[in-house]
């Protein structure tokens, strides 16, 4: 498996310092491109304007690091190529549909995810699917 798949998680430690950026920003160097499912853009815009809402960041700022998340060298997985698979990853393990996306995308591309959701990492890592995840944080 030499492909990666990004989370939200992981990627928005790219954009804003707290714990695990230091290693996030370490795989980032290693990557030229990376999978992601169809959510990856909601869930990163869905943080930043919650940050804009609780006054951690400017309106200004979460522009500006919109605006440098497209950018980003992502592939576009769509939904209905891995809906069927996301949904039955969700309902026979402990993973939420969204997450299930982001494994089902792994899955589909034998590539390995990289979270930095511990709780999903933990969840998975009894299961058949831990060989595609990598937990990226303390």
């Amino acid at each position: 498996m030499n492909d990666t798949v990004i989370d939200a998680s992981v990627a928005f430690k790219w954009f804003v310092w707290e714990d695990g950026s230091e290693q996030a920003l370490q795989l980032l160097d290693t990557i030229t491109s990376f999978y992601v499912p169809g959510i990856f853009l909601m869930e990163l815009d869905a943080i930043l304007s919650r940050k804009v809402r609780k006054r951690e960041l400017t309106i200004t700022d979460a522009w500006e690091k919109w605006t440098q998340i497209r950018k980003l060298p992502y592939l576009l997985t769509s939904y209905d190529k891995i809906e069927e698979f996301a949904f039955r990853l969700s309902t026979e393990f402990s993973v939420t549909l969204y997450d299930s996306t982001y494994l089902a995308t792994a899955v589909d591309k034998e590539a390995i995810l990289y979270t930095a959701d511990k709780r999903l990492s933990n969840g998975l890592s009894t299961t058949p699917f831990a060989k595609y995840v990598e937990y990226i944080g303390k």
